[in-house]
């Protein structure tokens, strides 16, 4: 277990033994999940990039704009 503090930022730092003993290393990713008062990181074993790179090639190749996607955004946030 690990106490850590927030920068104004509202940065931490994960302790080196802590990152050293999970493999992470700068430009990886953490997936972070709030629950209540709790929230737990979990390292991400995918490059996001990569994943960003596909959405963009397939939504071309099924010629899905990038407005069609921020009006699909506003109707499942706001019923719009």
């Amino acid at each position: 277990m690990e106490v850590v503090r927030v920068s104004s930022k509202g940065q931490v730092v994960i302790p080196k033994r802590v990152r050293e003993k999970m493999g992470i290393k700068e430009g990886d990713y953490l997936l972070l999940v709030q629950d209540g008062d709790i929230i737990v990181m979990k390292k991400l074993d995918i490059n996001l990039e990569e994943v960003f790179r596909e959405g963009e090639r397939l939504a071309k190749e099924k010629g899905i704009t990038k407005e069609d996607v921020e009006r699909a955004i506003m109707e499942v946030r706001y019923g719009k």
